[in-house]
């Protein structure tokens, strides 16, 4: 199943591909601006360079993604979240001709188009059709997706459509859903690639994505509202977003009566959550999805039962895709079933590696005996009864409400603030998965100010540097880092000492 075959085939139908607000795109709309747009860039763009899209959930982004497919080029999403600092670090790295910016930032020393010059586009080459020999192969790029970075500088994750191809042949087994149930939330960041459930498999099934932006998240009442008249059946998220919504009481079956299959990805799952949802839901079915951005999305899934819940053991990772192999490896060997070590995968759905980044993508990608592409992923796991359970990762990287966040981006980025002379960010866990960050910072100079109000002026330049979910919700100001008897950083003090 391609998503472009799938679109083909309703190229002329009226039903509704996307849903935000008050606004509606048909899948015949869908399949017209995208050609209609697809026929510009192949006319005006002078490269087969990424195309980057920096906005929310606003329906043109499908269009222009569907657009970028259509001539054989990668998309890059960038989420409202990302800083321009950041978005013109991405542009410079991909060194793209052309942004497709609907935000409120003006960007510069670029081809920019808005919605207003969007519709212009629409109208000027509307009736065009794209030659399909120029869509995307098999071997190259759909989207780039840039995650966090140990240096400070974002790696951009390339994914191919035989990535793309592999995980949704594996997967759309998965999370069927009946043929009269059609609506799918569409919550996740188009720059978090659990979004690509939503698009690459629901929407290729003629479903309807029913989104969801940033401003109905912090609002909880606006958002059911919206819910309640949406007759979603499948939910797709992290496991954080749905917990927020299951502490209202409102959150049930009465308010979501369709609902029947609930996807969660992107952190560790809790059974606390499970049975709070199973309570509410009493049928619902629910899939647990591990993977990184470098596996396309997911490595592993399973269907979440009593016997897990009733089980000591964490919840389960489940079982790795079908045409996956995997070594679990502590100091170079495998290890014995009930072990903890290393997870490393090879699989179709493993990344050819990072855009323009050889050193990094030679440090953790890797061909096998067959050629095949494998990854060392650095999440420590075991295995029992061939399950996978997660424990932790082996390196600074966490993950944060499903985004993947390496700790040292943000400290290098604390670091470039004026007055910052060092840093250090601990994540405070929660049920096994992290709840927040916490920045403790060395300053060069002490102001007249409390520690409130120069925490809220740190975050307030940090978030020009980096994404918001990126930033931590709490600053400790301290005079000296304590050390530990190697010379670093002794964060377990750290967190004794403020923290408990």
């Amino acid at each position: 199943m391609w998503l472009l075959d799938e679109l083909e085939k309703r190229k002329n139908c009226e039903d509704i591909a996307i849903y935000h607000r008050e606004v509606k795109l048909s899948f015949k709309d869908l399949w017209r601006k995208s050609e209609s747009l697809a026929v510009w860039m192949e006319s005006e763009l002078k490269t087969k360079r990424p195309v980057v899209i920096y906005g929310n959930k606003d329906v043109e982004i499908l269009i222009a993604m569907v657009a970028a497919l259509k001539t054989g080029r990668a998309y890059v999403p960038l989420d409202i979240t990302f800083p321009l600092r950041r978005v013109k670090e991405i542009i410079k790295e991909t060194e793209a001709e052309v942004i497709f910016n609907y935000t409120c930032e003006d960007i510069v020393d670029i081809v920019s188009i808005n919605k207003n010059k969007l519709e212009s586009i629409f109208i000027e080459k509307q009736g065009r059709n794209i030659d399909k020999l120029v869509s995307v192969k098999e071997d190259e790029n759909c989207y780039i997706l840039f995650t966090s970075g140990s240096t400070g500088k974002p790696k951009g994750v390339q994914i191919t459509k035989k990535n793309i191809m592999n995980f949704v042949n594996w997967f759309s087994k998965i999370c069927v859903l009946p043929s009269n149930r059609q609506i799918v939330l569409n919550q996740v960041s188009y720059s978090f690639d659990v979004s690509v459930i939503a698009i690459y498999i629901y929407l290729a099934m003629g479903k309807t994505l029913y989104s969801i932006d940033k401003l109905m998240m912090d609002n909880l009442k606006e958002l059911f509202e919206y819910l309640k008249e949406s007759n979603i059946a499948a939910w797709v998220s992290t496991p954080t977003f749905l917990e927020i919504c299951s502490f209202d009481e409102k959150f049930d079956c009465q308010m979501l009566k369709e609902l029947e299959l609930i996807i969660l990805a992107g952190e560790i799952l809790s059974k606390r959550l499970v049975e709070s949802i199973k309570d509410k839901f009493p049928n619902i079915k629910i899939i647990n999805g591990y993977g990184p951005t470098e596996g396309t999305v997911l490595l592993s899934a399973c269907e979440i039962t009593q016997e897990m819940l009733n089980d000591i053991k964490c919840l389960p990772i489940g079982k790795i895709l079908a045409d996956g192999k995997y070594k679990i490896l502590k100091d170079g060997k495998e290890v014995k079933e009930g072990e903890c070590g290393e997870l490393v995968v090879v699989s179709d759905s493993i990344s050819n590696g990072y855009f323009n980044n050889k050193e990094q993508t030679e440090k953790v990608f890797f061909n096998d005996e067959s050629g095949r592409r494998g990854y060392y992923t650095g999440d420590i796991v075991f295995e029992e009864n061939g399950l996978l359970y997660y424990v932790t990762r082996k390196d600074t990287q966490i993950k944060l409400n499903g985004f993947r966040v390496e700790l040292t981006d943000i400290s290098n980025n604390l670091n470039k603030i004026d007055n910052v002379s060092n840093s250090t960010v601990i994540p405070v866990y929660k049920e096994g998965r992290v709840s927040y960050l916490v920045a403790f910072v060395m300053l060069k100079e002490q102001k007249n100010l409390s520690e409130m109000k120069q925490g809220i002026e740190i975050k307030k330049e940090l978030r020009k540097l980096i994404p918001s979910y990126m930033v931590p919700r709490k600053v400790v100001i301290v005079e000296q880092f304590p050390m530990n008897t190697n010379g670093k950083v002794d964060k377990k003090k750290l967190e004794e000492e403020y923290l408990k």
